[in-house]
């Protein structure tokens, strides 16, 4: 008469009696999915280390057969890379590559992704771009590099007027696929709802074209290094590339080791300190806003 039911669990508030619980489940999963998680980083880092110790065990075996005036042992690299920090000179020109290096960067890589988006949208100033993308992506860096000391002369507008020009095509490719790789079937409800141009490029290009742009970038990046080097050994009195062509020319061949292992550093911090930190976020960004 008096007597009540005992409540029976449901799969929204849990499970019944002896039963783990709906919520129990998910959690366990999303538990389980963050330690595979953090042991398949893990492995990467270790396979990662082992391949650099690797390379410089193979680096250390060759410096044994090869002569001294060839190839630099580590330990004498490190040695003259050591000297090179102790004084001023590395920090002189480290900061004027780096000062060159972001100008032309952000020069080429605005503009390329500026054209990129428009050429993506618009069939006919793709066609009309078509021309200096495949000049821009044929002419060999050395020419370009010459023509630029032709006209600027030795020095800074030379070498950042080469590394935009090389930087350019790689932006403008990624970008122009990613822009028409978007789903047309977001496009075409933009235009039924009348979105504005503004709208349309911060709620539908952008987040679209996003992944392409900052592969692109890293790729650009990694082209830019390569040029403004070229640019300092060919045509500036100062920089990591003047340096390293001295080196070359006195066959101070550890100094010119270590300027190479510059070179690396300073691709590494631009590429692990800075890009894939701005490219973890706008995924984060993308995925909150999806």
């Amino acid at each position: 008469m008096g007597s009540t039911t005992p409540h029976k669990g449901t799969e929204a508030d849990g499970a019944p009696e002896g039963g783990v619980g709906f919520r129990g489940v998910v959690a366990a999963s999303e538990a389980g999915a963050g330690r595979r998680s953090g042991m398949v980083r893990r492995a990467r880092a270790a396979y990662v280390v082992a391949g650099v110790l690797a390379m410089l065990v193979a680096w250390q075996l060759l410096s044994f057969v090869v002569s001294p005036a060839v190839m630099a042992s580590p330990a004498d690299t490190a040695k003259a890379l050591a000297g090179l920090a102790w004084g001023s000179k590395l920090w002189v020109e480290l900061l004027i590559t780096l000062k060159r290096l972001v100008i032309g960067l952000a020069m080429g890589a605005a503009v390329g992704w500026l054209l990129g988006i428009v050429a993506g949208v618009h069939r006919q100033l793709r066609s009309f771009l078509e021309p200096l993308r495949w000049v821009s992506m044929t002419v060999p860096a050395v020419i370009i590099a010459v023509l630029a000391m032709l006209w600027f002369g030795l020095g800074d507008l030379a070498v950042i007027f080469l590394v935009a020009v090389i930087v350019f095509p790689t932006m403008y490719v990624n970008t122009v696929s990613g822009v028409q790789a978007v789903d047309r079937r977001l496009t075409e409800m933009g235009q039924v709802y009348h979105f504005s141009r503004r709208l349309l490029l911060t709620e539908v290009y952008l987040p679209g074209i996003a992944s392409p742009v900052l592969a692109g970038l890293t790729l650009a990046t990694g082209v830019a290094v390569r040029a403004v080097v070229l640019g300092e050994v060919l045509g500036a009195m100062n920089g990591i590339g003047h340096a390293f062509s001295r080196a070359m020319a006195y066959l101070e061949t550890p100094e010119l080791f270590a300027w190479i292992v510059v070179l690396l550093a300073l691709m590494a911090v631009i590429e692990f300190g800075v890009l894939r930190p701005v490219r973890r976020r706008i995924m984060r960004w993308r995925k909150a806003g999806g």
